[in-house]
């Protein structure tokens, strides 16, 4: 079967760099949702065409909808996800899609449109296959989500709720460079520190003054100095805001920041250090308040169940019939993948292809890894099909 694969996909490569091009060039950074909603419809089109039915969730303002295409009407099947949205808020400075020797050149190239592209077209190639394929036998829903950049504040109730509903997850997010699949994540806290201190004309002050930004210098410090504290935890005191002048005492600043984590046994010690320094107050006249502006739960590998280690032997057997490299790895960033591997759910990562330089100007994938991916991606849809 594995060489009736090959063959779709290798006859249909300009087809799929014209369908990531497409999608790239609608440039829908997260609060772009008009972008975002016209790289829907592209999706809803391809899988319209492919049988599949369509629940939409509108009113995410300020992002796009997301979308959920279902084959079937069974209480449990598998589910393919990924993010339509990319993290720029403007596309100025940024390259048009372009492909330079092995690598396809664009912002989403790897996070994440080329893993939807995977998705898209390991479902066409099964289509093709027709009675081969069996995709008419296999329950698969398919969930593209437009926040994931933000955190999925407004997805993640939809993940929740799917999360009961699926026998095993592939989430799109790009390969590793030695073609790893993820099998584990990082916890993720991001936060926001608000001070308000008292406003004044810095030339008038006698004796202390309550300034905002002085406050927040303090917390800066006590939450970098938490980074020796647990192991495999990083704290990072990212973006501050505040004051109007420098001749002002700034009566207002706010302090963004990010933590990682590795164990569930450290996420209550942090979450407490950090509401202790937020309460702590160094700086006489100041206030402060945590708002928690994104969070994901913490996929530890080691408790992976035995579904999940299924799953991963059905992609290391596929990935052998295509003698392609195999291995897996357990990632630092987060993704979608968290609310699913913290619940103990069948689910891997990294099914896009092999990326690097994400989030930056200079993003790009291994442009031979997007066809690969995508044979992998079908024949491990075959090998799960017989199980449902």
């Amino acid at each position: 079967m594995h060489e009736k694969i090959v063959r779709y996909v290798d006859s249909r490569r300009e087809n799929i760099i014209a369908c990531l091009q497409s999608l790239i060039a609608e440039k829908g950074g997260s609060e772009n949702s008009s972008a975002v909603n016209r790289v829907g419809e592209i999706f809803c089109r391809e899988f319209s065409e492919l049988g599949f039915n369509l629940q939409k969730f509108c009113d995410n303002a300020p992002y796009g909808d997301h979308l959920l295409f279902t084959n079937h009407t069974q209480e449990k099947g598998i589910i393919l996800a990924g993010h339509m949205d990319t993290t720029f808020t403007s596309y100025d400075e940024l390259p048009e899609f372009h492909i330079q020797g092995e690598k396809c050149i664009g912002p989403g190239t790897g996070d994440m449109l080329g893993g939807l592209v995977v998705f898209l077209f390991a479902v066409k190639c099964l289509h093709s296959l027709g009675k081969l394929g069996k995709l008419d036998s296999l329950p698969l829903s398919i969930f593209i989500n437009s926040d994931e950049e933000r955190g999925s504040p407004t997805s993640r109730p939809v993940f929740e709720d799917l999360i009961a509903k699926a026998t095993h997850v592939m989430i799109a997010e790009s390969g590793g460079s030695g073609n790893e699949i993820v099998i584990g994540r990082r916890g993720k806290l991001s936060f926001d520190i608000h001070v308000d201190g008292v406003q004044g004309h810095a030339g008038n002050l006698v004796g202390k003054k309550a300034s905002a930004v002085q406050e927040i210098a303090h917390k800066i410090i006590a939450i970098e100095g938490l980074n020796s504290r647990w192991k495999g935890t990083d704290l990072n005191a990212g973006k501050v805001r505040g004051g109007i002048a420098g001749n002002t005492v700034a009566q207002h600043a706010v302090l963004s920041s990010d933590i990682r984590y590795s164990y569930g046994e450290h996420e209550t010690e942090i979450r407490e250090a950090i509401r202790g320094i937020v309460e702590n107050t160094s700086v006489e006249g100041c206030t402060s308040r945590l708002e928690v502006t994104s969070e994901r739960p913490l996929w530890e590998a080691s408790r992976n169940s035995a579904a999940q280690k299924y799953l991963v032997q059905q992609i290391e057997e596929a990935a052998q019939e295509l003698k392609q490299p195999f291995a897996t790895e357990i990632r630092k960033g987060t993704s979608d993948a968290n609310f699913f591997g913290s619940a103990g759910g069948s689910v891997i990562d990294g099914m896009g292809p092999i990326g690097f330089s994400d989030h930056s100007a200079n993003e790009y994938i291994i442009l031979e890894s997007l066809f690969e991916r995508i044979k992998l991606c079908t024949l491990v849809l075959l090998k799960l099909q017989k199980k449902q």
